[in-house]
């Protein structure tokens, strides 16, 4: 059961909010292909799909039933979604700060460190 309402969920919503709806007007692009089949029995599968969604229609006359293939148009271009939330009253606290001065090291200041390389890097000494 649950199964079923997930998948009935996820139908709904990838028919409803994306463009998977024109998997819809699929029985539209078969029986168009028929239609120019039975002008031109030479006319194939691929060249028909070719004509129509890569070329160039040579017959203009049909120009309504070609917009109606799938694919051709958008029919949601944008979503929108809105807050419906109330407004919040918001409170602003002034706080003020204190400037503290500090002192830094500046990088070529000779006096920055403590210890020397020199000091670190000896051989042992024996006292």
């Amino acid at each position: 059961m649950r199964k079923t309402v997930a998948i009935l969920f996820t139908a709904l919503y990838l028919f409803g909010a994306t463009e998977a709806s024109q998997l819809l007007k699929l029985p539209i692009l078969v029986q168009h292909y028929y239609e120019h089949k039975a002008g031109n029995a030479s006319v194939t599968l691929f060249a028909f799909l070719r004509m129509h969604y890569l070329g160039n229609d040579n017959d203009n006359t049909d120009n309504l039933r070609d917009e109606a293939l799938p694919f051709k148009t958008m029919d949601d271009c944008c979503v929108m979604a809105f807050n419906s939330l109330p407004p919040q009253k918001l409170q602003m606290i002034h706080i003020d700060f204190n400037e503290v001065e500090q002192e830094f090291t500046l990088l070529n200041d000779p006096s920055r460190f403590f210890i020397s390389p020199e000091d670190i890097f000896q051989p042992p000494r024996i006292s």
